[in-house]
């Protein structure tokens, strides 16, 4: 719909006119085009109600304000994200600080909301972004602001990263290193972004064992992983107990049933008196 949409109007309408054309489309009568009711009540637009916060986990960052980050330590307000490509094929990269953090709402059955970050971006020229390939250092001028009105971007696509300042260098005073921030948890993976609006039905799935833990009685009531091998040993071990046990009540019994020289000379005495 964008490309339908920007071909006809172009770059320049979207912020004033999409909303509007998008809702017209969607519910124009004599189209023959069928929507999802999904996309319906997205065209209706959101709530006029917002949920502002001042952080944000999302991606395996702690996304914050910059108000919030504002003295602190850590400064989790610093994000990045990848934009279109450029003339020479290069994939252009936004810099930027957040100032703010919302959740949008929209209308219908299953709730739908999104949440948004509002930023303000570093200049992308060469005047206020600088690439160093060979040593890989990127560095921004904090004190130039890109110019064209483009500030929201849906947290799941966000990026964070941590501005250094250089403190013993006056002749970059203005200018900050972007350090890029690692996922906690998350193994990162370019290219693929998550699914950005969030539904409230719970979707039940099957859960299937696909290996059942041993475990082993601890004395402190510690359970113990215990290896398949290990397993075998014991159930050997126990084997040959259970062998060894049967064989000595066997000889048990084979005793039981042989006699002493005391005996046979007393049964044989027995014997010849009764001859007698």
């Amino acid at each position: 719909m964008i490309s339908l949409f920007v071909n006809t109007w172009g770059n320049e309408a979207i912020y004033t006119e999409f909303s509007k054309w998008l809702r017209n489309y969607v519910y124009d009568e004599y189209s023959s085009v069928q929507h999802l009711q999904l996309v319906k009540e997205v065209a209706l637009g959101p709530q006029s109600q917002v949920l502002a916060m001042n952080k944000y986990c999302v991606n395996g960052f702690k996304f914050q304000t910059e108000e919030v980050s504002r003295n602190k330590k850590t400064n989790n307000s610093g994000v990045y994200i990848q934009g279109d490509v450029d003339g020479t094929g290069q994939t252009i990269k936004y810099y930027g600080v957040i100032q703010e953090i919302i959740e949008v709402r929209y209308s219908g059955w299953p709730n739908k909301k999104i949440v948004l970050f509002r930023c303000e971006w570093f200049d992308l020229s060469h005047r206020g972004t600088k690439v160093d390939h060979q040593h890989n250092i990127i560095e921004v001028k904090h004190t130039r602001k890109y110019r064209s009105y483009d500030p929201f971007i849906i947290a799941q696509h966000a990026k964070q990263v941590y501005y250094a300042s250089y403190p013993l260098r006056r002749d970059k005073a203005d200018w900050w290193v972007v350090i890029k921030s690692k996922p906690v948890g998350r193994i990162e993976i370019d290219n693929v972004l998550d699914v950005a609006y969030q539904n409230d039905v719970a979707i039940v799935q099957q859960q299937v064992d696909v290996e059942l833990e041993t475990t082993l009685q601890h004395h402190q009531h510690i359970l113990e992983e215990v290896s398949d091998d290990e397993i075998l040993n014991v159930e050997e071990e126990i084997s040959e107990n259970e062998e060894n046990e049967s064989f000595d009540d066997e000889e048990w019994d084979d005793n039981e049933n042989e006699t002493t020289e005391e005996e046979e000379w007393e049964n044989d005495g027995i014997e010849t008196s009764e001859e007698e």
